[in-house]
């Protein structure tokens, strides 16, 4: 019994790999695979209310501050980043227009790239929402790639006096879109 058990899976073992449709593998395709993967990443989130713009009885009209990065700094980046996108969302509801500067510096604190976002103001403070997209691709990521800081400036523009009872906020979001190119 246990002989004809061992003919039977011995004989249907060779008709499944004599009748077994087979394909030539071409293991050369693994050569040509290229993959494209795009990542987003939170960027700066930063909230006011128009009264934060008034400190120790006089009006402030720049926020400042800054963040070191080491996002571009390896060897994988550099060689398959193609694309970057920064997009900013801003909704204000104070009666000042608001111009938020970045500056993409070197470990040097050489200034490599910037660009600047405006809002309008926002006369009877309904909230006045702005989008805002920068790319940088061909040379101009070549530099960004260099970058070691990037510092933000939100300047309030010149307008209507504000003091602590000023009515109004204004809100900052944006993110970065990486595109990536891996072969």
């Amino acid at each position: 019994m246990m002989v004809t058990r061992t003919k039977y899976l011995y004989l249907a073992l060779v008709t499944l790999l004599v009748c077994g449709c087979t394909k030539p593998i071409d293991f050369d395709q693994a050569n040509d695979l290229v993959l494209q993967p795009v990542i987003e990443s939170s960027l700066i989130f930063y909230s006011a209310s128009a009264s934060d713009f008034f400190v120790g009885g006089s009006e402030q009209s720049t926020a400042e501050d800054f963040v070191e990065i080491d996002l571009f700094g390896g060897s994988f980046i550099q060689d398959n980043l193609v694309r970057v996108e920064f997009v900013f969302e801003i909704e204000n509801s104070i009666n000042r227009a608001y111009q938020l500067r970045l500056n993409f510096l070197d470990e040097n604190n050489q200034l490599l790239e910037s660009f600047n976002v405006n809002t309008d103001a926002s006369p009877n403070n309904e909230v006045i929402a702005s989008t805002h997209m920068e790319v940088f691709e061909g040379d101009a990521l070549e530099r960004l790639k260099q970058s070691r800081i990037i510092a933000f400036t939100l300047v309030m523009q010149p307008g209507e006096a504000i003091n602590q009872d000023t009515p109004g906020e204004i809100s900052v979001k944006s993110k970065g879109v990486f595109s990536l190119n891996i072969d």
